[in-house]
């Protein structure tokens, strides 16, 4: 299980962003520990899921995330599931792809 990493007050995952979106709603998930420890531990503000691959990153405020996302069950496990279309992408030298 790829739960990602908390380093400087982002939440940091490697991904591809094709096999991680659920495609029917549209939507990416975040293993329910994540959401459900953030506020009391780690505390971090931004969402960040990085596909070497496409070399984009992904990013999304981790309220905003909190706030659109639903738990469900749609494999294994319950995890928060939040609509892609909030993520904000950037390339993975630094430049915005878009908004």
């Amino acid at each position: 299980m790829n739960l990602g990493k908390v380093r400087d007050g982002v939440y940091i995952k490697h991904i591809d962003f094709n096999k991680a979106v659920l495609w029917k709603d549209r939507q990416l998930s975040v293993h329910r520990k994540i959401f459900d420890t953030w506020e009391h531990i780690y505390k971090f503000k931004l969402l960040r899921f990085i596909d070497r691959k496409k070399g984009i990153i992904y990013e999304v405020d981790t309220k905003e995330a909190m706030d659109r996302s639903t738990l469900k069950k749609v494999g294994q496990e319950h995890q928060y599931y939040f609509p892609i279309e909030i993520l904000k992408e950037r390339k993975l030298n630094g430049s915005t792809t878009k908004n």
